[in-house]
Formats: structure tokens, sequence, C-alpha cells
């Protein structure tokens, strides 16, 4: 039958073979149907892929944004190099130990720092003891601050001239001699 339902003119042979001809294509549609149906729904083995196969999907920009602004706020990483260096003329960063250093090597005329000892004389229990009292019998405050002695130091730094024709050679000697005092040898 054709589309305003009249029968074909030609043979019953043609026309059964027609009929046979649209039930494979039938069978055949049915078959790839159900062969669609079986891979996407991949038995419960994981997602179902819709477009590309096996490839990984881009991110778009907003969430690459989201995860940008997730690992800023939420991950950290402790790792020292990332940490926030202080600027190497604020003095007020370094150690007691190195101020004192400082202070010692170039023979600043300025009293020690207090030290966790000082502090702890400071306390009531602390000024009963005879440190306490010997300190405190001449001058009022024989320690300073560390603030204090971290801005005479840094005034000393300012002021110091440095000359290229000494450091230089000092410091390829503690280069290759693992830090030790520079001791100039004349050979003659």
């Amino acid at each position: 039958m054709d589309s305003r339902g009249r029968t074909s003119q030609s043979g019953g042979y043609a026309h059964s073979n027609n009929n046979n001809n649209n039930n494979n294509n039938n069978n055949n549609n049915s078959n790839s149907n159900n062969n669609n149906i079986n891979s996407s729904s991949n038995n419960g083995n994981g997602p179902v892929s819709n477009g590309r196969a096996n490839g990984k999907q881009r991110l778009t920009a907003a969430q690459q944004q989201y995860i940008k602004n997730l690992i800023e706020t939420h991950i950290t990483d402790n790792h020292p190099d990332l940490r926030p260096k202080s600027h190497p003329m604020d003095f007020e960063e370094y150690t007691d130990a190195f101020l004192r250093r400082y202070k010692d090597h170039f023979q600043l005329d300025v009293p020690d720092s207090l030290t966790l000892q000082g502090y702890l004389l400071g306390s009531e229990l602390g000024a009963k003891t005879y440190s306490y009292r010997r300190n405190t019998q001449e001058k009022h405050d024989k320690r300073i601050h560390k603030k204090d002695l971290a801005n005479v130091v840094r005034r000393h730094f300012d002021e110091h001239s440095i000359k290229e024709t000494d450091c230089i050679p000092q410091f390829i000697y503690k280069v290759k001699n693992q830090k030790k005092k520079f001791k100039m040898e004349f050979r003659g």
C-alpha cells in the first residue's frame, strides 16, 4: 500500500517482498534501538558519557574560578618558601641572638637586650633574687628592649660603609671554608 491507502499495481510477489523488506528494516531498527538502550544504560558500571567517548570535559570559566577560590580559601601549604618574607632591612624581625652577635661583632656601646631570664627577673618573684638586686643597684635598667637594640643596629648598619675590596674576598673565603672567620695570609 502506498501512503494514500491504495494497493500497488505490481504483482503480489513484489508486494510481499516489500512487506518483508519493511519488516526486516523494522527489526533492524528495533535491534539498533535495543543496542543503544543497552549501551547507554551501561549495566550500572559507572556514569554514562554523552558526547565525547572517554574524553575529559573542560570546566567553564565560572567553574575554574570557583575551584581557584576554593583552593585559595581552604587549602593551606605550610612550606617555608611560601611564607611571606620580611624585608631584610627590618631589623626588628631578626632574632635576639642575631642582634646580640651584631652588637658584639661591631662592639656597639649599648647594653644587651632583655632575655627570657631578664623578663622573668622583672616579675615579683624575680625581684627577690640576687641578680635582680645586682642589676638595679647601679642603674635602674641595664638592659634594653629588642626594639631599641634593633634601632641601634639599623642606625649603625646605615652609617657603616661597605668596601667591595674587603667584602668580596671575605665572601669567597667563607663560601670555600664553611663560614670560618676570615684570615688573610701574606706570602712573601
